[in-house]
């Protein structure tokens, strides 16, 4: 008991840290609805900035504030020069608008200043309190004294300012802003720059009783999302308390009980908690989503005969191409670069098809791709299963891996499944890729170069020769393209647009949601497992650091500057950045500039082709951009014409629906005979909605029973009701734009 109160105190700085964090995730959230993954970044330069200052000879106290202004005027010119251009658009897009951000500067801080740690300026005088057999320095005393502070200023700035209840007030409702007269561009380029602000000094401040190191500070931002997160993103009280749970859980969690001693244990837990919370916080089904599409639809199109001849002739040419180059006398390098470039389609494919298609926006794909690897590893040196027979089990871990983070996926998408996948990768980083049990002792993983077959004989393939492997990777791009290709076009396809465009309207029209999410994830995963795969069995080596944050950015940037709906701009974009590869490995002065080119490549994609939600759609690119018919086959379970019972074919059974206090529906019983037509009369409020969603499934009444004919489905889901007859429309209309009628 005495260990974990002591551990408790210890973890004061920690719960200090991540509430100022926190607090500054929350003001730029309530002002803009933007989820700012830059925070980190906006912590780190700030930091960076005082580091060099104190060298340069100025007080600590001085470089101090000039890094809190440093950082007021990055988070003005983030939401100043990124968001304001994207406020029109999705949140998602504004979300990958702030990833990029943080791609950018993490890049540009590692370029300018580094890798190695280094060792930042102390705010505060030395000297320390002992507590137990250690104790807390004056710097970490003195963090938590400021963080105090700052929350009773930033809690009396919202409650009692007309300034911070015109910033809540923007927040809540933009347009009844603006008929009070308030600016909500201003007030949300004021949050920017507080949020800034707020990072700032606690990167300095975190960064003078730690270290500095570009891709350690940035990621100790991260456990201040889960805070938020408990808080619920918008409550300032929710956040600080948010950020109480996950500093003492990550200060006694290290230290006391049986994960002690483990690394990432304390990550691991707090992984395990936020999905919880989003999990039990969640909806089941979301209405019209703000996600992932672009202004151009994602299914098939109507091709002219032209089109079909040229690709053709393309096909014809490519071909033999692609089979033979391979043996041109080219340098060595090159044909590793092309490896590569169809590494990257196949998990360009994955992206496209979970995030583009489905619009469930995933930041861990390099976990996926890491677990897959370093289980391909474990089956080569512990089970001694070779390549190919040990793909679709590494393939299988990833993709039950994505499974388990599409479980969260169900009641969660847009900003939170962005958090979601974010902490996943975080976890995966800081424990999963830590654990001896799966990378092993020396932390990175090995594994021997195989022939498949007889040397000397035909067939056979030395894997460690980069002609040989252009072959097999290869031919894993061209399936992934081809079964991509083949869901995009069938049923499966269909399902996967509906249910990123309207959850609702897709389970109305017979959809199962669940098991459509589900199927997304564990593909895609499945797809970023053959990926790792064929990495670890063309490099033969794998480290955790492949795999890290940066890594899934680095991904999500082959996605989106290749359109992140088009197999054939993925296509593009991977070969772009496998030729980026060769022009890194040419010419040695550009070897740091790789990580930031492709977050500017993906700023840029964002900026200059936003990935707009199909609300945003106008009439006239509707009208102009007509999919191609597709086969008249039903995206549902075959609906049965009803047997007749002899009774009401619906019936409502004394139907009660509550929303917290409120009484949406109080008693309610209707019965609808055959060839009847009956409606629902009353002024607004009286529960028509209420009484439609609970015929289809999308309020479960909390009494009562719904019966259609003659079979009690109270309990049924929303698309087996669909399969048994029943169809509705929508007060607010739910149209599906990238699939015909």
């Amino acid at each position: 008991m005495i260990s974990i109160f002591i551990n408790a105190v210890l973890a004061l700085p920690l719960v200090a840290a991540y509430s100022m964090f926190a607090l500054g995730i929350v003001v730029i959230y309530r002002a803009s609805r933007v989820l700012n993954l830059a925070h980190g970044a906006m912590a780190t330069v700030p930091a960076y900035i005082a580091y060099s200052l104190v060298n340069a000879g100025l007080p600590v106290a001085v470089a101090f504030l000039f890094a809190i202004a440093a950082g007021v005027a990055l988070g003005g010119a983030v939401g100043f020069l990124v968001l304001m251009p994207l406020r029109k658009e999705s949140e998602t897009t504004q979300t990958v608008g702030t990833v990029a951000v943080l791609g950018v500067l993490i890049s540009l801080v590692a370029l300018v200043w580094g890798t190695s740690p280094l060792a930042a300026p102390n705010i505060f005088p030395a000297g320390r309190i002992d507590v137990g057999q250690t104790g807390l320095e004056y710097g970490d005393i003195g963090l938590a004294v400021v963080a105090a502070l700052v929350a009773v200023a930033f809690s009396a700035l919202f409650k009692f300012t007309g300034f911070g209840l015109a910033m809540r007030g923007a927040a809540e409702n933009n347009q009844a802003a603006r008929l009070m007269g308030i600016n909500p561009i201003a007030t949300t380029a004021v949050a920017w720059a507080i949020g800034g602000g707020l990072a700032a000094t606690a990167g300095v401040l975190l960064a003078g009783v730690t270290n500095l190191h570009p891709y350690t500070l940035s990621r100790q931002v991260l456990p201040a999302f889960v805070a938020a997160l408990i808080g619920g993103f918008g409550s300032l009280s929710g956040a600080l308390l948010g950020a109480a749970v996950v500093g003492l859980a990550q200060g006694i969690i290290s230290s006391v009980g049986p994960l002690a001693g483990q690394r990432g244990s304390a990550e691991l837990v707090l992984a395990v908690i936020a999905l919880v919370v989003m999990a039990t916080r969640g909806k089941k089904l979301v209405g019209v989503s703000g996600t992932v599409t672009t202004s151009r639809s994602a299914a098939p199109r109507k091709r002219a005969p032209l089109s079909k001849m040229v690709r053709l002739v393309i096909w014809l040419v490519a071909t033999p191409a692609l089979l033979f180059w391979p043996f041109l006398p080219v340098a060595d390098s090159i044909r590793g670069d092309a490896n590569v470039a169809a590494i990257f389609v196949i998990v360009g494919v994955s992206l496209v098809m979970l995030t583009g298609w489905v619009g469930q926006i995933s930041l861990a794909q390099a976990s996926f791709v890491g677990v897959s690897a370093f289980v391909t590893a474990l089956l080569v040196n512990s089970f001694n299963i070779p390549f190919p027979l040990n793909l679709p089990l590494a393939a299988g871990a990833a993709g039950l891996s994505a499974v388990a983070l599409g479980m969260v996926a169900l009641r969660v998408r847009g900003l939170y499944l962005a958090v979601a996948t974010l902490i996943f990768g975080w976890m995966a980083d800081a424990y999963l890729f830590k654990a001896s049990w799966l990378v092993g002792e020396g932390g990175s993983a090995t594994i021997k170069g195989r022939l498949i077959g007889r040397e000397g004989n035909f067939p056979s393939f030395d894997l460690t020769d980069r002609r040989s492997f252009w072959f097999v990777a290869l031919a894993g791009a061209v399936l992934a393209l081809a079964a991509a290709a083949n869901l995009r076009d069938g049923k499966v396809g269909r399902s996967f647009f509906a249910v990123r465009v309207s959850e609702l309207a897709a389970a109305s029209m017979g959809i199962n949601v669940t098991r459509t999410k589900l199927l997304a994830f564990g593909v895609s995963g499945l797809l970023a497992g053959i990926a790792g795969n064929l990495i670890m069995v063309d490099q033969r080596t794998a480290t955790p650091d492949q795999f890290a944050f940066t890594a899934s950015l680095f991904f999500l940037s082959i996605a989106v500057v290749g359109g992140l709906t088009r197999l054939s701009g993925i296509v593009a974009a991977a070969i772009g950045f496998g030729v980026l590869e060769e022009v890194f490995y040419r010419v040695p002065t550009l070897g740091g500039y790789r990580d930031i080119v492709s977050s500017v490549l993906l700023l840029a994609a964002v900026l200059i082709a936003p990935i707009r939600s199909a609300r945003s759609k106008s009439p006239k690119k509707l009208s102009t951009d007509v999919p191609t018919p597709l086969a008249p086959e039903p995206t549902a379970t075959r609906i049965m014409p009803p047997k007749s019972t002899g009774g009401p074919l619906l019936e409502l059974d004394k139907v009660t629906v509550r929303f917290g206090g409120l009484v949406a529906s109080d008693d309610v019983s209707l019965a609808v005979g055959e060839s009847q037509i009956v409606g629902l009369i009353g002024p607004n409020g009286a529960g028509k909605t209420t009484a439609f969603n609970v015929v289809s499934g999308f309020v479960t009444p909390m009494s009562g029973a719904v019966r259609l004919f003659g079979t009690d489905v109270t309990a049924m889901p929303v698309h087996e009701r669909t399969a048994l007859g029943v169809g509705r429309t929508f007060q607010v209309l739910q149209m599906f734009p990238d699939v015909t009628v």
